[in-house]
C-alpha cells in the first residue's frame, strides 16, 4: 500500500472529533432555515394578501391582467437619471436589451422611463446603410424606423429617417390622430462601424401603454423589416410592461427588513423590487470561528435560481408553480451566498394575475449556533491530541525505515547482489527498487569495461594480421612492382582500417567532453532539417531524401552542431541499410512538450532489444551486414546528443514491417 495512502487511512481518525458535534450543529441549522422559511412564507403571503385584486396597483394598464399573453411585449425599466441624448448607451444602466431578427441582421431595443418620459437606446446591425435621400414633400426612402403607439384605439405611426447621423425627430406616417406629437419624439441617429444606434426620447402618456418598434432596411435586394410588430396588421401593438409608480412606493414599506421583494405580472415580467438587504446578523460576517462554522454546515439541496428570458420574463419551476396558484419554496445559489426563497401568487377574483418573489440570506441565521460551535472546537482540542500522538508513532516507525535503508546502502559493495525489500510495498519499497535497479545498471557497465579490451582486440587483430602478413611478402625480391603495389595496398588498408577505428573513439571521447559545453540558441529546426535533408540529396545522389513535418513550426533551443552531428550519424546508418534509389524520410513531429526528430529508411527489423544499439562499441548487425571498421559508436553519439537536450534516443520498426524510424527527442519550447 502507498505511503500516501497509508497517511490518508491514518488521517481518517480526526473524523471521530468533530463528526457528533457537526451532527448536531447540522441538525439544530435545518431547524433554523425552517424557522427562516416559515418567516418568508408569513411576509410573502401578507404581500399578496395586500395586493388581492388590485389590478391598477399592479398594471399600468388595468386590462393587461386579463389580456392574451404576447411575447412581443416590450420591458420598460425604471432609470435612476435622465439618459443624454447622444446616440451612445454608456450612460445606460447595465441591462438585457431586447432582441428581433437573426443573429446577424437585427434590431436591439432598450427601453426605460425617468419622469414620465420614455427612453429608448436601439441598436441597427445593417451592413448596407441607405440613408434617406427623400425631399420634404415625398415619403422617406432608404432605412428608416417605425414607431407605432395606440390613441384612441387606433394605431398611430411615426417614420423616423435621416440624410445623415445627427438629430432626428419623428414625423407621422399615415392618418394622423389630434392626439398625435410628432415633433414630441426626438432623439440622435448614429452611425456605427456595423449598423445604427438611436437614442430617442418621448412622452410616455403618448404611447397609450402600446408600443411597436420595427426597422425596415432598403437595400438592393428591397426591404425587409425586424422588430415587435408586423408593418401590415392593423391590430394594437404589444402593450408596454412597466409598473406603476404607486406599487413601487407601496413595496418600499418592506425595505430593510433582510429581505429582497419582487413583484412580477402574470407572465412573470418584472413590475417592482425591492433590492435584498445584504447585511448579516452581528457576530456571524467575520472571525475565523463564524468562517470554519460555515465550512462545516450542511449544505441544503440547491435549485437553480430563476432565469431571465430573452423576451425580459422570469422563469423557473417555482414561478410556473405560482403562475398555476401554487406556493413554493426553495433553497438557491446566489453570487453572495446561499439564500431561502418563497414564491406565492397574487390572486384576483379572475384567477392568478401576479406573483411575489421574496427571498433572504442564509447568513441571517447562521451567528446563532456560533457559539455553540465554539463550544465544540475548544473542547475538542485535548482529544486531538490522541491522534496527534497516533500520527507521532507513524512517523517514527517511517523514521526507522528510512534509517535501515540507509544503513544497507551504506554497506553496499560488489557482493551484494540487491537490497531487501520489505513487505509495507510503499514509496520506500520502490525507493529500494530503484536502489537494485541502480546495481543491476552498476553490474551491466563492469561486465562492459570487462568485455571492452576484447571487443577492441577483435576490430584491432585483422588489419594488424594484413599488415604482418604484407610485410614479408614485401622483403621478397622476385616480386614483381604489380605484385608489390597489390601487397602494399593491402598494409595501406590495414594501417587505414586502424586509423578509422581511432578516429572513431577519439570523436565519441571528443563529443563526450564538449557536449556539456556547448551553449544552446533557440533554433528552427524545421529549417534546419529542411537544409539537411538537400545537403543529403547532394551528397548521396543515389539516394532520396526527402522531409516531412505538420508542426507550422518547431522552435527549440538546441545546439544546432550537435543536430547536425546525430543526423550525420543515422543518415549513414540509414544509407548502410537501404540500396540504390531507395528514399530517406527526415521527419519532425510534436509529441506533447517534446519535439521527436527521426530518420526512416527500409531495411530489416530491429532486434528486441533495440536500446542495447544506443550503448557504446555494440554492434547488432550481422557479421555480414557490418562495415569494416564499425565499432557501434554512431549511434551512441545519437545518445549523447539526445541526453544533452533533455531527450532520449529511441528505435521502432515501421507499423506495415517495410522499414525502420531512429532518433531521438529534444524539449520543445514553450
Amino acid at each position: 500500500m502507498r505511503l500516501g495512502h497509508q497517511l490518508a487511512i491514518l488521517s481518517l481518525t480526526f473524523l471521530a472529533i468533530p463528526w457528533a458535534g457537526c451532527e448536531f450543529l447540522q441538525a439544530n441549522e435545518r431547524s433554523l432555515l425552517r424557522l427562516q422559511q416559515q418567516a418568508l412564507f408569513s411576509t410573502g403571503r401578507a404581500i399578496a394578501d395586500g395586493l388581492y385584486g388590485q389590478k391598477s396597483l399592479l398594471y399600468v394598464a388595468p386590462e393587461r391582467s386579463t389580456a392574451p399573453f404576447d411575447e412581443q411585449s416590450l420591458v420598460v425599466d425604471a432609470l435612476p437619471g435622465k439618459p443624454l441624448l447622444d446616440g451612445y448607451f454608456d450612460d445606460w444602466p447595465d441591462g438585457q436589451p431586447r432582441r428581433f431578427g437573426g443573429q446577424k441582421r437585427f434590431l436591439e431595443a432598450l427601453l426605460g422611463t425617468h419622469e414620465q418620459r420614455l427612453f429608448i437606446a436601439i441598436k441597427v446591425d445593417d451592413a448596407s446603410k441607405a440613408y434617406d435621400q427623400s425631399g420634404p414633400a415625398t415619403q422617406a426612402t432608404g432605412d428608416r424606423l417605425i414607431l407605432v403607439t395606440w390613441l384612441e384605439n387606433r394605431r398611430q405611426e411615426y417614420v423616423i429617417s435621416t440624410a445623415a447621423p445627427g438629430r432626428i425627430t419623428a414625423q407621422p406616417l399615415g392618418r394622423v390622430l389630434p392626439q398625435a406629437q410628432p415633433d414630441a419624439i426626438r432623439g440622435v441617429w448614429t452611425d456605427v462601424g456595423d449598423g445604427y444606434q438611436l437614442e430617442l426620447s418621448m412622452p410616455l402618456g403618448l404611447t397609450g401603454n402600446r408600443l411597436g418598434i420595427y426597422y425596415l432596411d432598403s437595400d438592393e435586394g428591397g426591404i425587409s423589416v425586424r422588430g415587435n410588430v408586423d408593418p401590415l396588421a392593423m391590430r394594437a401593438p404589444p402593450f408596454l410592461v412597466i409598473g406603476t409608480a404607486a406599487l413601487s412606493h407601496w413595496l418600499e414599506g418592506y425595505s430593510g427588513r433582510g429581505v429582497g421583494v419582487q413583484i412580477l405580472d402574470r407572465w412573470g415580467w418584472p413590475l417592482a423590487a425591492v433590492a435584498p438587504d445584504k447585511a448579516v446578523a452581528n457576530g456571524a460576517e467575520g472571525g475565523f470561528t463564524a468562517w470554519l462554522y460555515r465550512q462545516v454546515l450542511a449544505t441544503p439541496a440547491v435549485t437553480d435560481a430563476p432565469v431571465r428570458l430573452a423576451t425580459g420574463q422570469l422563469t423557473g419551476p417555482a414561478i410556473r408553480l405560482s403562475q398555476q396558484g401554487l406556493e413554493s419554496d426553495r433553497v438557491f445559489s446566489a453570487p453572495d451566498g446561499l439564500r431561502s426563497r418563497f414564491t406565492t401568487p397574487i390572486k384576483s377574483p379572475n384567477g392568478v394575475m401576479g406573483i411575489v418573489v421574496i427571498d433572504s440570506p442564509r447568513e441571517r441565521y447562521l451567528s446563532l449556533n456560533v457559539p455553540a460551535f465554539e463550544t465544540l472546537l475548544f473542547g475538542g482540542i485535548g482529544a486531538m491530541l490522541l491522534c496527534y500522538l497516533a500520527l507521532l508513532g507513524f512517523a517514527m516507525l517511517l523514521g526507522g525505515r528510512i534509517r535501515r535503508l540507509s544503513h544497507a546502502v551504506e554497506k553496499l559493495d560488489e557482493k551484494n547482489e540487491a537490497l531487501i525489500v520489505d513487505r509495507f510495498d510503499d514509496e520506500l519499497s520502490d525507493l529500494t527498487r530503484a536502489f537494485n535497479q541502480q546495481l543491476s545498471e552498476q553490474r551491466q557497465l563492469r561486465n562492459y569495461l570487462r568485455q571492452l579490451p576484447q571487443s577492441l582486440a577483435h576490430e584491432i587483430r585483422t588489419p594488424i594480421a594484413i599488415i604482418r602478413a604484407a610485410l614479408p611478402l614485401l622483403g621478397e625480391s622476385d616480386k614483381s612492382p604489380i605484385e608489390q603495389q597489390e601487397i602494399m595496398a593491402r598494409a595501406e588498408g590495414g594501417i587505414e582500417r586502424l586509423t578509422r577505428l581511432l578516429n572513431q573513439m577519439n570523436e565519441a571521447n571528443q563529443l563526450e567532453q564538449m557536449v556539456g559545453k556547448e551553449p544552446r540558441e533557440d533554433t528552427e529546426l524545421k529549417v534546419l532539417l529542411r537544409q539537411l535533408a538537400d545537403a543529403y540529396s547532394a551528397t548521396f545522389s543515389d539516394r532520396h531524401f526527402i522531409f516531412e513535418s505538420d508542426a507550422p513550426s518547431a522552435t527549440a533551443k538546441v545546439t544546432p552542431d550537435l543536430i547536425v552531428q546525430a543526423f550525420d550519424k543515422l543518415v549513414a546508418n540509414a544509407i548502410s541499410f537501404t540500396s540504390e534509389g531507395d528514399t530517406i524520410t527526415l521527419r519532425i513531429e510534436r509529441r506533447g512538450l517534446w519535439w521527436r526528430l527521426t530518420v526512416v529508411n527500409p531495411g530489416s527489423q530491429l532486434p528486441s532489444d533495440s536500446q542495447k544499439l544506443f550503448q557504446p562499441m555494440v554492434s547488432l548487425r550481422s557479421r555480414d551486414d557490418r562495415q569494416p571498421g564499425s565499432l557501434g559508436l554512431g549511434l551512441y553519439i545519437v545518445s549523447l546528443v539526445a541526453r544533452h537536450h533533455g531527450g532520449e534516443p529511441w528505435a521502432r520498426d515501421l507499423p506495415d514491417g517495410t522499414g525502420v524510424e531512429i532518433g531521438f527527442t529534444v524539449g520543445a519550447q514553450t
